[in-house]
């Protein structure tokens, strides 16, 4: 058994993000033909120079994955991959919930050189969890997921298993000094994105996954931050549940993006499988958490900016960039390069139905990113919409009949209370699943006066004179129609 890093009383082979993804692993993709894998493993495969150095998929032996690298042969098993001369040191595990477990066991059992395993995989079971990382264990070898989108590495122009940076990790995934954890996958990237606005970019990109069980958790992570010399500081998105981040000791400056407050009054899990509130790890625990270990008394806002040199605590991604501003400037530490772009909202529709409006409200539509730039133009030359037939009954439990009041009732209200709210009350039950408060309602009627615009109209007229008749509401609307 090799001697694992720091003073884990587990295993622990990686000393430093930079080893978590090098030019010189290669990687071995199980179910590398199924549709995932085989829409992101050519893109990472091309962006890593070739790292990807076969994949299976049983049944399929002979058939190939075409790449912009070239072709990744395919085989039956793991060990029909290592008999053709393949060698590989990391693992990529995209096998159903059920199958995922057997897929690490061959791995490990077949491979005496694998040192790192990659579960894309989510909502594994627990036992399954529990089996997979004592195998790890034994054999001394580092696990990330379940749930993961993998591991990047800006530096190294590496990525193995899962999606981060998108179709273009390389417009993204900018070199740079700031490493990134984060229980989701999506918001790896968006994260990444969002900092290039500030002038950083990235190290290491680790998508840990948010399983009940997360392999290589925080705690691990903090330990390669604080050996690894490219990385200055850290952001952290993490969602409740789980005391990982507890027990995680930080050196280097840290912005921790807590979010998942709304799951406060939940008890099981929403989204992620280990993002489950209603205990002591919930979302305002983990806040108080980094609030003690960075020194700070609130979370930062733009308006309220509460940070130290260790820190600060926020709950929108989107002031992750300020907030790291403000503390790296208290580090004395300088951005990576000039900002690139902006978090300004930059919307590929807009009307103002003719409208003078104040200039910041007067936005003007941006071309759309690929591919839905061109998904827009088609959209633009149909005429008319043609929705899906589906069957709507007992579709989305949304509406409710009572067969002892006989009353019907929407997302828990009772259409007998409805009749009593306001028409703006109401839209907000239908479109929020709550009535609103004073604010939604206001809301409400302007984006309803918005969409009718009927100022100047000889509707409001025909409504009007119809009104002080004396007709009902519904001959209103008929004359205004």
């Amino acid at each position: 058994m090799r001697n694992g890093v720091g003073d884990f009383k587990y295993f622990v082979g990686i000393s430093s993000l930079a080893q978590v993804a090098t030019r010189d692993d290669r990687v071995c993709v199980l179910n590398i033909l199924g549709g995932e894998s085989s829409q992101v493993t050519p893109v990472g495969h091309a962006w890593s120079g070739g790292n990807v150095v076969f994949g299976t998929s049983p049944g399929r032996k002979g058939q190939t994955l075409a790449t912009p690298a070239g072709d990744i042969p395919v085989y039956d098993t793991v060990r029909e991959g290592l008999a053709a001369g393949h060698r590989f040191n990391c693992g990529v595990v995209y096998l159903p919930p059920s199958a995922a477990r057997d897929g690490v066991a061959e791995l490990i059992r077949v491979n005496p050189e694998l040192r790192k395993i990659f579960i894309v995989t989510e909502k594994m079971p627990v036992r399954d969890s529990r089996e997979i990382r004592a195998l790890g264990q034994q054999r001394c070898v580092d696990i990330f997921g379940a749930n993961s989108l993998g591991v990047a590495d800006s530096w190294n122009k590496v990525r193995i298993g899962g999606a981060l940076g998108g179709d273009k990790p390389g417009e993204i995934l900018r070199k740079g000094s700031i490493a990134i954890f984060s229980n989701s996958g999506g918001f790896s990237t968006t994260i990444a994105g969002y900092l290039l606005s500030a002038g950083w970019g990235t190290s290491t990109v680790i998508s840990s996954g948010k399983d009940v069980y997360i392999h290589f958790a925080a705690p691990e992570f903090a330990f390669a931050l604080a050996n690894d010399a490219r990385s200055k500081a850290a952001v952290l998105y993490c969602e409740p549940g789980g005391h990982y981040e507890l027990d995680a000791h930080f050196t280097k400056p840290v912005i921790a993006c807590v979010v998942g407050r709304w799951k406060s009054k939940l008890t099981r899990a929403v989204g992620h499988a280990g993002a489950l509130a209603g205990g002591d790890d919930d979302a305002a625990a983990k806040e108080r958490w980094f609030m003690a270990k960075l020194g700070v008394d609130a979370v930062f806002t733009p308006e309220h900016p509460v940070y130290s040199a260790q820190g600060a605590v926020v709950t929108n991604i989107a002031h992750i960039p300020a907030a790291l501003n403000a503390v790296m400037r208290e580090n004395g530490g300088r951005s990576d390069f000039a900002p690139e772009g902006s978090l300004s909202l930059k919307p590929w529709f807009a009307a103002n139905a003719g409208l003078s409006l104040p200039r910041e409200l007067d936005l003007r539509a941006v071309q759309a990113i690929a591919p839905y730039g061109d998904q827009i133009a088609q959209l633009e030359k149909q005429i008319g919409t043609v929705f899906p037939r589906q069957a709507m009954k007992d579709a989305s439990g949304a509406s409710q009949f009572d067969k002892k009041t006989e009353v019907a009732s929407l997302h828990g209200v009772s259409m007998l209370e409805a009749a009593g709210h306001t028409l703006e009350s109401n839209l907000c039950l239908a479109l929020l699943h709550e009535p609103g408060n004073d604010n939604d309602h206001a809301l409400v009627n302007v984006a309803v006066g918005v969409a009718l615009h009927l100022h100047g109209d000889p509707m409001l007229a025909a409504a009007q004179a119809a009104r002080d008749a004396g007709n009902a509401p519904n001959a209103v609307l008929c004359a205004a129609l």
